[in-house]
């Protein structure tokens, strides 16, 4: 298994082969596995659009969701990616505009619990400890905790470090539930997926978005994203984008997130 200095090393093999005077974009990925992860996942399609678009993309991370939001809010990455609720706060602060999202797809936030264990059902979770990623991840924290209230069913909270370590302390049976979204449930090492099962999940809201901030050009945005639809098209480009659990991107805009905007979910940052 590669450790995490030893993809910083290939990635800094990689910036030496760029040219040194393209354009040079910051692109954040939300830290829903630890940054060992992020980089391993997601160097590979950055590599690919660069290839395509002739840009330099810069992958960036944070230590965690709420550091990752809070970089977000003060407009440091040129290119993001995140859930529905962060990017509708960050058009109304920074400017941000959504450009694509993955193609037909959905988000949901969810509870999930072990398969075959003692909880079956919401009602058993009461006064019990459930695992949250943080109390900023609306998907995996705000939309599960708020469907217990309006059940009244009080829990216990512990944060842990991620999504992935909701799961995999579900799945060791160190909590009895734990709240979850379908995009890392869905891109979860089989292993754990299959010994998990789903107690409740959420209306369905719009994928999450790949937004801009407004110093980027236009024209630069629309080669990116020309780039990114392609990749379902491709081979190469569709072997990528299954490992993080796309299918494919289709272009998106600002609108397809009024949705999002009705439910007038709280953000909370730093």
């Amino acid at each position: 298994m590669k450790t995490l200095a030893t993809w910083i090393m290939l990635i800094t093999v990689g910036f030496l082969s760029r040219p040194a005077l393209a354009e040079t974009l910051s692109f954040g990925i939300p830290p829903q596995q630890s940054p060992v992860e992020v980089v391993k996942r997601w160097t590979p399609i950055l590599q690919y659009l660069e290839k395509k678009t002739g840009l330099v993309l810069e992958l960036k991370t944070a230590k965690d969701i709420p550091t990752h939001q809070q970089q977000i809010m003060d407009g440091l990455y040129d290119i993001a990616y995140v859930n529905p609720n962060t990017y509708v706060a960050a058009n109304k602060l920074r400017g941000y505009q959504a450009f694509a999202h993955e193609k037909d797809g959905k988000s949901y936030g969810m509870i999930v619990a072990r398969k075959n264990g003692p909880v079956t059902q919401l009602s058993e979770l009461q006064d019990r400890t459930m695992a949250f990623p943080s109390n900023f991840a609306v998907m995996a924290t705000i939309l599960p905790l708020k469907q217990m209230e309006e059940q009244k069913i009080p829990v216990r909270i512990q944060y842990v470090v991620s999504m992935d370590s909701v799961y995999r302390s579900v799945a060791k049976g160190l909590f009895l539930a734990g709240g979850g979204e379908s995009r890392t449930f869905g891109s979860l090492d089989p292993e754990i997926r299959d010994q998990l099962v789903v107690l409740w999940r959420s209306e369905e809201l719009p994928p999450f978005p790949f937004f801009a901030h407004p110093r980027v050009s236009a024209a630069t945005v629309s080669q990116l994203q020309h780039a990114m639809i392609n990749m379902g098209q491709d081979p190469e480009g569709q072997v990528l984008l299954k490992v993080v659990n796309i299918k494919g991107l289709e272009k998106s805009t600002d609108a397809d997130y009024n949705s999002v905007r009705k439910l007038n979910l709280p953000l909370q940052v730093k």
